[in-house]
């Protein structure tokens, strides 16, 4: 009884991909069964580099190691279409935006809509490429390691890592909680509608008026599930010791060790190279 042992809660999913935007999907390929750490420098490694980088044909190697990235995830043409469409059509709305907006260098196009014109600028087509290819990389990316990533394995790994196990404990109900709100929104938005209320094409007055019948039921149902979990906590005495045991352990081999110490020097010397 030294150690605190509490490695489950009942906040999970009923299904892991009841939101598999920001649900772990399980796949079982190549690039699940890296070890989290691994995984969370290559992320916090790939997103650094892609804000920092300014070069073009840089981005596009990102993008283009980000793409093999995902086939060697194994997540399926459909998953990705119908996920990254969003990442994809917001990114090339940024790039319209910094393109029109910012004016210099050569003139490349200029449209003239009655008394309207539309003038696009080198300075501003550039710009407006980096900043949608630092978008899709940095998003893309997040998506990647949360589908490909288990939320225990990740918070088991960084707290025998060193990371106090209370942190850890909040990183894990964290990202259970997500799915289980997301399902019971669409539980209350259904019950809200079989009581005849209109929660579709709604004007502006009549949304903010619709949002409560949403946001009250699910502060009320989220508080109910947040005391559940404080009471079972504080019966399995969470929290009263310092340390606490495992029950499997995640150790770093050799060769992970090499890899984690390769893979920011690689991205330093990919910086400096472009």
């Amino acid at each position: 009884m030294g150690h605190n042992k509490i490695d489950s809660v009942n906040v999970s999913p009923s299904s892991p991909n009841l939101y598999p935007g920001l649900t772990y999907v399980g796949t079982r390929s190549p690039l699940e069964q890296h070890h989290p750490l691994i995984k969370l420098i290559f992320l916090v490694s790939f997103s650094i580099t892609a804000w920092a980088l300014d070069s073009l044909s840089g981005q596009g190697i990102l993008l283009g190691l980000l793409i093999a990235s995902y086939a060697l995830a194994r997540l399926g043409p459909a998953l990705l279409i119908r996920k990254l469409r969003f990442v994809f059509a917001f990114g090339f709305f940024i790039f319209l935006i910094q393109a029109l907006a910012l004016k210099g260098g050569i003139l490349l196009a200029r449209v003239s809509l009655g008394p309207i014109s539309i003038t696009l600028w080198s300075k501003g087509f550039l710009s407006g490429l980096r900043i949608m290819f630092r978008f899709i990389n940095v998003i893309g990316s997040s998506y990647l390691f949360v589908t490909t990533t288990d939320p225990n394995r990740l918070a088991y790994a960084l707290m025998q890592a060193g990371l106090p196990y209370r942190l850890g404990f909040a990183l894990i109900t964290a990202l259970r909680f997500i799915p289980v709100f997301h399902l019971e929104l669409e539980q209350i938005k259904n019950a809200q509608q079989a009581k005849g209320i209109d929660l579709e094409g709604l004007s502006p007055r009549q949304l903010l008026r619709a949002v409560r019948y949403l946001l009250l039921p699910l502060v009320i149902s989220a508080l109910g599930r947040v005391d559940s979990l404080t009471i079972s906590m504080e019966g399995r005495a969470f929290g009263l010791y310092p340390s606490r045991t495992y029950l499997t352990t995640q150790p770093l081999t050799p060769k992970d060790k090499i890899t984690l110490a390769a893979i920011p020097l690689c991205f330093i010397g990919f910086y400096f190279f472009f």
